[in-house]
């Protein structure tokens, strides 16, 4: 029985690994070692669960939910994934790492009941979503950036012009700073760039905007 704890700790991790190297490689705000202790945590907490208090079962009149300390693990990571999400000048980032590592605790958590088929077949599925559906998003789609764009006020209906002359597609607008002295202000864009443009040329057309002073591609 012990071995195959140690076991279950190790696999938990090595899932979770996987998941968080793919995070790792793209830059995101909890990588490889997040993940990892994530995972091994989970299944910790699972073993300690279903087999923690496994001495107190032979005294009357005593009882436990198995489910109570796995239940905890989920309502937790609701913190730790908070930590992932950042706000950057009104723009929501990091969604999707925070739900990574809920997934990756719940791998956890299946792997330290020792359903390890249920547990590898998540991990598969996991890695799929955010590597081969992040592809297929950005071919078909495009990828998502914030324009942040300091301007004269009167030049913002050109610059939307500009944007849709180049056939970017833009969202969420937000006036983040004002320069009373200079009478500019400071704007941030949601826009979605296809493959079939490139930066450099999106950033070079919106410069030609009489009245852009800064841009900057996020």
């Amino acid at each position: 029985m012990l071995i195959d704890m140690l076991i279950r700790i190790a696999i938990a991790g090595i899932l979770g690994g996987l998941i968080g190297l793919e995070r790792q490689l793209h830059a995101k705000e909890a990588g490889l070692r997040t993940h990892i202790l994530v995972a091994i945590g989970s299944a910790m907490f699972m073993l300690v669960s279903k087999y923690g208090f496994a001495d107190m079962l032979d005294k009357d009149h005593i009882s436990f939910d198995p489910s109570r300390i796995a239940a905890q693990v989920v309502s937790g990571m609701g913190f730790l994934g908070a930590g992932t999400i950042i706000i950057q000048k009104q723009i929501v980032k990091g969604l999707t790492t925070a739900a990574g590592l809920w997934v990756t605790a719940s791998i956890g958590l299946v792997i330290g009941s020792g359903m390890y088929e249920i547990g590898i077949y998540g991990t598969v599925l996991a890695l799929t979503v955010l590597e081969v559906f992040r592809r297929l998003s950005h071919r078909l789609i495009g990828r998502h950036h914030t324009l942040v764009v300091t301007l004269k006020p009167k030049s913002v209906p050109a610059l939307l012009l500009a944007l849709q002359h180049e056939n970017i597609r833009y969202g969420q607008i937000t006036v983040a700073h004002r320069d009373e002295e200079k009478g500019t202000c400071e704007m941030s864009i949601s826009v979605t760039v296809s493959r079939k443009k490139t930066l450099s040329e999106l950033y070079e057309k919106l410069l030609e905007v009489n009245g852009v002073e800064t841009l900057e591609l996020q």
